[in-house]
């Protein structure tokens, strides 16, 4: 399988339906519950406690520059599409979940290129221009979250009872679109999986990990709710690879940078992937014990 026909093609068409099954699950009134002050802190969990936590990671390793700026790279592209499927699935704030994303996508194409040249500077010895076409990303961004989140609550407005009674098979098949989607990126990669996983691989599970926690610890400590918690902790966790891949593999064009956010873009699914299965088992032990609950109530 090509990996640019996965990257350029069936990942977008495959976050697309993830994301319109996910607005068919979403009323108006969702977003409108929205805190600003749950937005403002994971804004904050994501711009500035994620590349702290990833400073803390990589400066004991003493990795090769090439790897520690691919890592920064990477901290510095918060927020991806792939994010609110998870904190669908973790029964989180699906609504703030979509809002972070759209927030970060849009302050990333400025911080990302500031904080890029510094870290270039820092690793490498040389100071060199990082530019996000930032319309394109705002385009992309609309594309793939914005327009297929309001067709399916339009689908889910005018057609509720439908949506209810295939909520499974609306759901289902964008995951096993997106479990195809992954396999095929491993598959292209297969042959350089052991210099990926020897380079970059503790660090990036490890600062996966960390950040989903320390997410999740941030917002509890400004006293969000759990579930805006799960969500925060989610959104610091997963990463947008995608942008890392543009900035390391086609501005900067440095193949080594490169493998910080393939390898990441793959790990950081196993910490989350455990979470959720996490949550779930919580959920459903509560549901047996004490009857079915709301979503926010665990």
């Amino acid at each position: 399988m090509n990996q640019d026909l996965v990257l350029s093609y069936a990942l977008p068409v495959t976050l697309f339906c993830i994301m319109f099954s996910m607005g068919t699950g979403l009323l108006i009134n969702d977003f409108r519950r929205v805190s600003p002050f749950a937005v403002l802190t994971g804004i904050v969990s994501q711009m500035l406690l994620l590349p702290a936590l990833a400073l803390i990671v990589l400066l004991p390793l003493q990795l090769p520059p090439e790897i520690v700026v691919g890592f920064m790279i990477l901290a510095f592209s918060p927020g991806g599409t792939t994010s609110n499927m998870f904190s669908y699935l973790a029964n989180a704030n699906l609504a703030l979940s979509i809002t972070l994303t759209a927030v970060v996508s849009i302050i990333t194409p400025i911080t990302l290129p500031l904080f890029g040249g510094r870290v270039l500077a820092w690793q490498m010895g040389t100071e060199q221009d990082i530019s996000l076409p930032f319309l394109l990303t705002f385009a992309k961004l609309v594309v793939v979250t914005v327009i297929p989140v309001a067709l399916g609550m339009l689908l889910r407005y005018f057609r509720s009872e439908f949506c209810q009674r295939h909520e499974k098979l609306i759901t289902h098949i964008p995951l096993f679109m997106l479990l195809f989607v992954i396999v095929g990126i491993i598959h292209k990669n297969w042959e350089q999986m052991p210099l990926f996983v020897e380079q970059s691989g503790f660090p990036a599970l490890l600062l996966a990990s960390l950040a989903l926690v320390g997410g999740y610890i941030l917002a509890r400590s400004l006293k969000q709710s759990k579930q805006d918690s799960r969500t925060i902790g989610i959104e610091t966790g997963i990463q947008n690879a995608g942008t890392a891949i543009l900035v390391t593999g086609t501005i900067l064009q440095n193949p080594t940078m490169t493998i910080v956010p393939v390898m990441y873009g793959i790990l950081m699914l196993i910490p989350t992937f455990a979470y959720v299965l996490w949550i779930k088992i919580l959920v459903l032990g509560v549901q047996t014990k004490g009857g079915r609950l709301n979503k926010g109530q665990v």
